[in-house]
């Protein structure tokens, strides 16, 4: 952001108070989705995220109960002050019991890494508009057949942002692409992510030095294919499911804490695939 400063009775402060408002409500940004992290120009981004989510449903007199545990880090790097590069890694504890019969996984999962770059900006007295198409890669890095299907995925998509000094809007349209390992390819999935981080402490245009509270509420819309075995399709796979997340995030100008309550409102998949819980998201994110 470049501030220009008037020199004359009253405008000086009035601009510095601006300036300062958006560097550092620039931290905030969405909770359920790591491609629009704002990272500057030869800075590091750093996210430690916990992710904990429980699914349980009837197969008819057989119960299913699912219990996952993640730790994912993502680190991003600006390279320029256009374009990006992350890389984002995730450890996995998986906790399944399906009527008596119990079984526990973890370890690594698989790797992200992708790039965003900015092709178009536009600023204006207190606000700013940013589109970023980005491009990645899925790489096999858990355990085939437990934390892995061992196939590498290909994902792309699109970020648009709009920022205020009092509320920023994130949106997402993201497709991945789906690999083949040994027979198995899971379904392709497409994706409409949207999140609004509104500042609380807004009641006067002073900067505050401690940092801001934000309230914010993501959405979430995916469609999965079904996976496939070889030639035939597994008609217990795949369909459409939408998530609201509401949250909190405390942001200043170097970290940020945050966490969120991911619901499911849609369950429209397909045969007897398990039903979507709540996750409990909660992370802290620091520049650098």
């Amino acid at each position: 952001m470049v501030c220009k400063f008037n020199i004359k009775k009253g405008g000086l402060t009035a601009t510095v108070t601006i300036c300062l408002t958006i560097a550092m409500q620039a931290l905030a940004a969405p909770i359920t989705f790591n491609t629009a992290l704002p990272v500057s120009d030869e800075e590091f981004i750093v996210r430690q995220q916990i992710h904990y989510s429980k699914a349980s449903d009837n197969l008819g007199s057989i119960s299913r109960d699912v219990k996952v545990w993640k730790s994912i880090t993502a680190v991003g790097y600006g390279v320029t002050d256009k374009f990006a590069v992350f890389g984002v890694m995730p450890i996995i504890n998986k906790d399944m019991q399906i009527g008596s019969v119990k079984r526990e996984v973890s370890g690594l999962a698989d790797m992200k890494l992708f790039g965003r770059y900015q092709i178009y900006r536009k600023d204006g007295p207190g606000t700013t508009t940013r589109i970023a198409p980005f491009l990645g890669v899925n790489l096999p890095m858990g355990k085939t057949g437990k934390t892995s299907d061992g196939s590498t995925d290909y994902f792309g998509g699109l970020i648009l942002t709009r920022a205020s000094t009092n509320w920023n809007v994130d949106a997402q349209l993201k497709y991945t692409a789906n690999g083949k390992y040994s027979g198995f390819a899971r379904g392709n999935e497409a994706s409409l992510d949207a999140s609004l981080q509104y500042r609380i402490n807004t009641h006067n245009a002073n900067v505050n030095i401690s940092g801001y509270l934000f309230t914010v509420l993501e959405t979430s819309l995916v469609y999965a294919d079904e996976n496939k075995i070889g030639s035939i399709i597994d008609l217990n796979t795949g369909g459409t499911t939408a998530f609201i997340a509401p949250g909190l995030q405390y942001a200043t100008k170097r970290w940020i804490g945050e966490a969120a309550v991911k619901i499911p409102v849609v369950k429209d998949l397909n045969g007897t695939a398990l039903q979507p819980g709540i996750t409990i998201i909660t992370s802290i994110r620091v520049n650098f």
